[in-house]
């Protein structure tokens, strides 16, 4: 019986198995919490109209404002671009300096993979930098 558990955790398998009900885990429990807290929010304004007490305007929708106003849409594409060059150029210093410690070329392979969110970045920026040529051409006046 041991012997069996120990076989099962030396499978290569337990990293991404773990990982993926990891993954799943971390978006259950966002989502209970979502729903506890719409739910809490739902309660509090029952018991206001119960009262008989002036509720407060709903906050805009986040989505409408997000394509009604062109300006933040592309603020929010460089960041992403940003964001993504940064953590590209951090993955492959990492497993660069962690090559250079363990001394095994291997590792570099970690390096390469990290091109994808660096190339991503990259095509995120460029797409910002084409709409602000956009609107510089036509405008603000006549975006979406």
């Amino acid at each position: 019986m041991l012997m069996e558990m120990e076989s099962a955790f030396n499978s290569p398998f337990v990293v991404p198995v773990a990982g993926t009900a990891m993954i799943f885990g971390i978006v259950a429990v966002s989502k209970i919490s979502e729903y506890n807290t719409r739910k809490l929010q739902y309660e509090e304004r029952m018991a206001a109209i119960a009262k008989g007490i002036p509720l407060p305007e709903l906050p805009p929708a986040p989505m409408r404002n997000l394509f009604v106003n062109l300006q933040m849409r592309m603020a929010n594409v460089r960041r992403g671009g940003i964001v993504l060059v940064a953590t590209g150029i951090g993955a492959a210093t990492f497993f660069i300096v962690l090559a250079w410690i363990l001394q095994q070329r291997e590792v570099l392979s970690g390096a390469a993979a990290a091109i994808i969110p660096f190339a991503i970045g990259i095509g995120l920026l460029i797409d910002a930098w084409a709409q602000a040529r956009e609107m510089g051409n036509s405008g603000p006046t006549n975006g979406l």
